[in-house]
């Protein structure tokens, strides 16, 4: 199979275009960074993705059978500068127009688990409400509207994957996300042997590893869905716990290996935070659901291996 990854310089772009060329596939890694592409040789598989540039684009999505949207800002970026949201909407409608003028076969628009609240509570399916409005739900949900306008609603045209708080190791250390929560706390026990808890440790995550991420691209890429009428599709560990406990688990795996002491620093009080299960109900009710994988453990190893690449010279 021929893929396009857009943001294949990011976290997960990067990670995927890894995954699936060591699956056998063909990859195209677009970036808009031109560095990238005029530091790699002429064999090479990266392509410049220039959205503005959209005969370009229809030559780069020639031949390709599936089209994985992975660029964008991240929460920090969206929530800090409000004039992204409109921005990179532009982007993904321009992207999705020539992609469907293309005949790509499929695309898949990753999203994500905070368009539906800020505080998470109850169970959470794809019917749930979305009822968040900071500038990153904001934008993902347009970048959904999008997909939807040239694609319909039939998932096995067009996926909108709606993703947990993913973790796990980035291709080079200079890819940003060091600020997401896990990957932050690995980096400092192999900098400094301290765990950093700065905001209340009782607030609970539903926590997904990049590798769990790559395996359930590969299943929904050749999926044939009988029930057309639904694309938006939830994908997340379904666990969901606080902030101590990710950071216990994290420390238990360091300390296994390494012997060392790692204190626990807590910077805010501990409030009471609510229960909720972020539920995989299209992917249950399909048979393509996780049962007792432990990929969660494997990538905080991988992690914390490559932390101690990275930053421990």
């Amino acid at each position: 199979m021929k893929y396009l990854i857009t943001g294949a310089s990011g976290f997960l772009g990067g990670r995927l275009s890894n995954f699936l060329e060591n699956k056998g596939h063909q990859v195209l890694k677009g970036t808009r960074n031109i560095e990238i592409i005029k530091s790699k040789n002429e064999n090479s598989n990266w392509v410049l993705t220039d959205f503005e540039d959209l005969q370009n684009l229809r030559s780069i999505c020639e031949d390709v059978d599936l089209l994985i949207h992975a660029a964008g800002p991240n929460a920090q970026q969206a929530n800090k500068d409000s004039s992204s949201i409109m921005a990179y909407s532009e982007l993904t409608k321009k992207l999705t127009k020539v992609a469907k003028d293309s005949k790509i076969k499929k695309i898949i628009y990753l999203s994500t688990i905070h368009v539906y609240n800020k505080c998470l509570e109850g169970l959470i399916n794809e019917e749930t409400p979305t009822l968040n409005n900071n500038n990153y739900s904001l934008y993902n949900l347009s970048g959904e509207k999008e997909i939807r306008n040239n694609f319909g609603f039939d998932p096995n045209k067009a996926i909108i994957l709606r993703l947990s708080n993913i973790f796990g190791y980035p291709i080079n250390a200079k890819v940003n996300c060091w600020s997401l929560f896990l990957n932050n706390i690995c980096k400092e026990i192999v900098e400094k042997k301290t765990i950093t808890i700065k905001s209340n440790p009782l607030i609970k995550r539903d926590f997904l590893s990049v590798r769990s991420f790559c395996e359930i691209i590969l299943k929904l890429s050749s999926f044939e869905f009988k029930d057309t009428k639904n694309n938006i599709i939830n994908f997340g560990s379904e666990n969901a716990i606080t902030l101590l406990e990710a950071a216990k688990f994290i420390r238990k795996i360091y300390i296994d290996k390494n012997k060392n002491k790692i204190d626990i620093n807590i910077l805010k009080p501990s409030i009471y935070s609510n229960d909720f299960k972020f539920c995989n109900q299209i992917l249950e009710n399909n048979n393509l659901n996780f049962k007792k994988i432990d990929y969660e453990k494997k990538e905080v190893e991988d992690l914390l291996d490559k932390c101690k690449e990275y930053f421990n010279s």
